[in-house]
């Protein structure tokens, strides 16, 4: 959405190192300078050591030493644009998602660490918008965008690890009163290795809403509504996380009033999404990342702190008062990553 801030996919089911209820010491989340002053909206952890992170002013960073360091390794053909997601396979191997209008929404592709970059896709039609992409795996992906002309979400698949990437016809149908995704972490979308994908929104007038599909038939959605109240422009589900056994979370608020937490800005779901219950103490303002922990816990993070849920998003606490755009989670070594505002990350210990 045109409107919100924009991101990535990676997860991973671990159970979070660190124990307890409340605040947590801030010396169990290390705040970390990518050296960039960007607004860190795009995120991938692929293990303890490495991770990529994107933002604003066409920035790409990469650390292979766990962030004592980060190399900047962006194109310079995009250094104008937005660069929201990413998804990574290691330090070499990467492709990143451009977010805008018509021709500035892009995906590239580097394989030697971003010393040379490949465009894969570009839109063409004025009225697309990328939000975000996940990856089922390294070959098979599934892109998405604001609405199109026909009110259908814009998708896009690839099967070749984004050699082609393909529309989805038919795709999910947006309510008329002007329902859209908030690019806002990468994780507007999710899929899971085992095919399951889900995709979010908001700014409907209503609540936020959740398609679920398959890999194996794209053109096949379901649609659940969640507890998140969705008000035009700027409020409705950002995030969405899920565990293995079907529990998941959705996130969100009000990006124009980020400290006002409460209930309104989170749901659970026990049954894959099919249905959507809300929480009974909300995280403290509003969020735009969320990533699945195991064992029941989740993680939301946003702008004005991060939060912890231990009873499958039914109840949230705080972690801490650093706050972020993204928390991710390696599916290698459970190791959890944020990235977010000038150019901060963070890993939790």
């Amino acid at each position: 959405m045109r409107t919100a801030p924009l991101a990535l996919a990676c997860l991973a089911f671990l159970p979070l190192s660190c124990s307890g209820t409340g605040t947590h010491h801030l010396q169990n989340l290390d705040p970390l300078s990518t050296g960039t002053d960007s607004s860190l909206r795009g995120l991938c952890a692929v293990d303890r050591q490495v991770a990529w992170a994107t933002g604003s002013g066409g920035t790409v960073v990469v650390t292979s030493d766990g962030g004592a360091s980060w190399r900047a390794v962006a194109p310079t053909e995009i250094a104008d644009l937005d660069v929201r997601d990413v998804h990574a396979l290691d330090d070499s191997t990467a492709w990143i998602m451009c977010a805008g209008p018509g021709e500035k929404s892009r995906i590239l592709f580097t394989e030697d660490g971003g010393d040379t970059w490949e465009e894969q896709h570009r839109e063409r039609d004025e009225a697309a918008f990328l939000d975000g992409f996940a990856f089922f795996d390294a070959e098979h992906a599934l892109c998405y965008g604001d609405p199109m002309a026909d009110g259908g979400f814009r998708l896009l698949r690839t099967e070749d690890g984004g050699a082609s990437w393909t529309p989805v016809a038919p795709s999910p149908l947006a309510l008329p009163s002007g329902e859209a995704s908030f690019a806002a972490s990468g994780t507007g979308i999710r899929a899971l290795e085992s095919g399951e994908v889900w995709i979010i929104t908001g700014a409907n007038d209503g609540v936020s809403r959740v398609f679920a599909g398959s890999a194996a038939a794209l053109s096949l959605w379901s649609v659940s509504e969640s507890t998140i109240s969705a008000p035009k422009p700027a409020a409705g589900a950002f995030s969405i996380a899920f565990q293995p056994d079907g529990q998941g979370v959705l996130v969100g608020g009000d990006y124009q009033q980020r400290e006002e937490g409460g209930v309104h800005c989170a749901s659970w779901s026990g049954d894959f999404g099919a249905s959507w219950h809300p929480c009974e103490v909300g995280p403290r303002g509003q969020r735009a990342g969320s990533a699945a922990l195991g064992g029941g816990a989740f993680i939301a993070t946003g702008q004005t702190g991060t939060d912890i849920s231990r009873d499958g998003g039914r109840t949230w606490a705080a972690l801490s008062d650093l706050g972020f755009h993204c928390v991710e989670v390696s599916g290698s070594d459970g190791s959890v990553w944020f990235a977010g505002p000038g150019g901060r990350a963070g890993r939790l210990r």
